[in-house]
């Protein structure tokens, strides 16, 4: 039998882009499959083919397809190929957008987008996400989110959006939520508060019982779970470190360990006496400041506290439990995705969710 001639895909991806490549390939896809290029019933090549021509692993490949057969415009064929279902296959009760600015593309926005565009296609709305990027002289490039908003039944989600896009959509008329940190500079939104200091409280009152009298605050993001002002208010000296990490390139995560080990390198090779208590607003930086502790020859806690601020499944690796204000992503898309939905079946009224951290007590912070 002779071997099945596929088109050549009409698409590349691109490494520089700052959409994923996953998502690069749905909206490739999508594209091709809406517009005529695949017809209904035509074959795509085996995923081990697509992943060569395209240059990426089978894991990318095959997290495409399958986002794509949830739309229900593919139906896979194990060993041959998918097949495509064509454009009127679906009928969609309607269409969510899901928008987030330019380096959000965080794990928990990751989690919280996966959740939401896996429940809304199993509700029966088309799902599908933009990054609104920046131009050269660093504001927000809309013209792509202009294009979509022109869509008057589009329902968006804007997660951890920026003032700029959020007047955009709200002048656009479409509804939508806004996933943002306080209300303020949104006027005209539904906002979903994403609370990242609620479990400071906690925090202040167990420095407090544990006699703690001086804290270093160590970070990368201006105001992320600070805890500056609820520790001067209790009488708690406390000085704030940002350590330094790309604000466009990849590789945010590798500079905030490397700059925070840095920063602790310097700060022990001066012989700066411990504070009682270092508080790290980001897991990452915690688990590099961690180590290099560790690397010191600096005991947690009998010679110092931890507490950090982390997601949940991302807590810190070290030998003892670290005490954490813990967001919980999986529970804020559950969230996230009963409220949309809610809004979307018709119920104006319902309760605003507010997604907040708990705090999780470990044994890098004790009370004696």
């Amino acid at each position: 039998m002779a071997e099945r001639v596929h088109k050549k895909i009409p698409f590349v991806l691109s490494r520089n882009d700052r959409t994923s490549l996953t998502d690069q390939m749905v909206i490739g896809f999508r594209s091709a499959i809406e517009s005529g290029y695949y017809q209904e019933g035509e074959i795509l090549p085996p995923l081990k083919t697509i992943a060569e021509r395209l240059g990426v692993s089978m894991i990318v490949s095959r997290g495409a397809l399958r986002r794509l057969a949830d739309e229900g415009l593919l139906l896979p064929h194990p060993g041959r190929g998918s097949e495509v279902l064509g454009r009127g296959t679906v009928t969609w009760k309607g269409r969510v957008l899901f928008v987030v600015p330019d380096r959000n593309d965080s794990y928990h926005v990751s989690v919280v987008c996966d959740i939401l565009r896996r429940r809304l296609l199993s509700a029966g709305y088309f799902f599908n996400q933009i990054t609104v990027t920046k131009d050269a002289h660093g504001n927000y490039d809309t013209t792509q989110l202009q294009l979509r908003l022109k869509d008057p039944d589009l329902f968006v989600v804007e997660m951890f959006a920026v003032p700029e896009i959020s007047r955009e959509v709200v002048a656009s008329g479409v509804r939508s939520v806004v996933v943002a940190r306080d209300a303020s500079g949104y006027p005209g939104a539904r906002v979903v508060r994403f609370a990242s200091d609620a479990a400071v409280p906690e925090f202040v009152a167990r420095c407090l019982r544990a006699g703690v009298r001086r804290v270093l605050q160590i970070g990368f993001e201006y105001g992320f779970a600070d805890a500056t002002s609820s520790l001067h208010d209790a009488g708690i000296s406390v000085d704030s470190v940002y350590v330094s990490a790309p604000v466009r390139e990849p590789g945010v995560i590798e500079a905030v360990k490397r700059s925070t080990h840095d920063f602790f390198s310097k700060f022990i090779a001066r012989g700066t006496p411990l504070p009682d208590l270092f508080y790290f607003t980001d897991d990452h930086a915690a688990e590099a400041g961690l180590l290099s502790l560790a690397l010191a020859g600096i005991r947690v806690p009998q010679d110092v506290r931890v507490v950090a601020w982390s997601n949940r499944g991302l807590a810190p690796v070290y030998p003892k439990p670290v005490t954490r204000m813990e967001i919980d992503p999986i529970a804020n898309g559950d969230q996230l995705s009963d409220y949309v939905l809610g809004l979307l079946g018709g119920n104006q009224s319902a309760d605003v969710p507010v997604m907040a951290p708990s705090y999780v007590a470990g044994e890098t912070f004790t009370a004696t």
